[in-house]
């Protein structure tokens, strides 16, 4: 504009960013609008997320997402909420979570559900910890989205996923310890990803052992020694028995999701590993511990 060409010196820039700091800005202007030396001195910075990583993803009535936050939030959703919602986001033992549902709750509402949980078993996402209020955001926002297909996970997904952290040749040929193994306790802590040992004669904790999230299943092997546990995230835990201190030795991810499983209100679940039926093969019993002052322990309905 009036420049065929020539060079412009930064004394003439800064010349006329002066003049126009020193000229008041008509508010009704379509053109000229009221502006602040700060914002005239403002230079932009280079972005911290690379350009690649900014493809915004549309669907039809949800917000707005850069293809970085819809992989992170598929990260999140298959290991931490497909368990309960389905993997399609259709529903199994938590409601269905489809695109229909969650644009009529908005951004706002989702935010403070997913944050605060709810009485009905949903975990409060954002309260405990487990995600960052820009995970919680970026979740909102992704379930307003359609759910994307789910993952390939088969042998060789679960083959890398192998973990022996104490070979079989390691291990102790005998119990290393008193602990009576037909009264012992595996109390699931759900928010924590954790099993509790608990022996069952001294109500004593014998030790707290990361395991795959919220363990639905803990089950004694065959021969007595070794407890199986596997978490909603399809991760399964070998814990040796006869150790001096019982601990993993082994681990391995099934999936990307665990499967359907019947709707359950309970915060924790306690397994024992007690007892022989009377056809002489080894049974389960289990409790639940619903949240209360006393964290009493009640016994399900048959």
């Amino acid at each position: 504009m009036g420049n065929a060409g020539g060079a412009i010196a930064a004394s003439q820039v800064a010349a006329e960013r002066a003049k126009a700091a020193a000229t008041p800005k008509k508010a009704d202007s379509p053109t000229e609008h009221p502006t602040t030396v700060a914002e005239l001195k403002y230079q932009g910075a280079p972005s911290p997320i690379p350009a690649e990583g900014t493809k915004i993803l549309r669907s039809p009535g949800a917000p707005d997402m850069t293809e970085a936050e819809f992989k992170q939030a598929q990260q999140i959703y298959f290991e931490r909420c497909a368990g309960c919602h389905g993997v399609l986001r259709k529903g199994a033992t938590g409601k269905p979570l489809t695109p229909d549902i969650t644009q009529k709750k908005g951004t706002e509402y989702l935010k403070v559900f997913i944050n605060q949980g709810s009485p009905a078993g949903m975990p409060s996402w954002g309260k405990s910890g487990e995600l960052t209020p820009e995970q919680v955001d970026i979740m909102a926002r992704y379930v307003q989205h359609e759910p994307p297909q789910p993952p390939e996970f088969g042998m060789k997904e679960i083959k890398a996923t192998w973990s022996v952290l104490v070979p079989v040749s390691e291990r102790p040929k005998t119990k290393q310890n008193d602990y009576n193994l037909d009264n012992l306790f595996a109390v699931t802590l759900r928010d924590t990803g954790e099993v509790a040992l608990i022996d069952g004669d001294s109500k004593k904790i014998i030790d707290v052992i990361k395991t795959g999230y919220a363990v639905h299943i803990s089950r004694m092997s065959s021969s007595g020694r070794y407890v199986y546990t596997i978490g909603r995230d399809g991760k399964i835990d070998l814990i040796d028995l006869y150790m001096a201190k019982p601990a993993k030795v082994a681990t391995v991810k099934v999936g990307s999701r665990r499967a359907r499983s019947r709707p359950r209100s309970t915060t924790a679940t306690r397994t024992s590993t007690r007892s022989r039926a009377p056809t002489g093969r080894r049974s389960t019993r289990s409790w639940t511990a619903r949240p209360s002052s006393r964290s009493r322990l009640s016994r399900p309905a048959a």
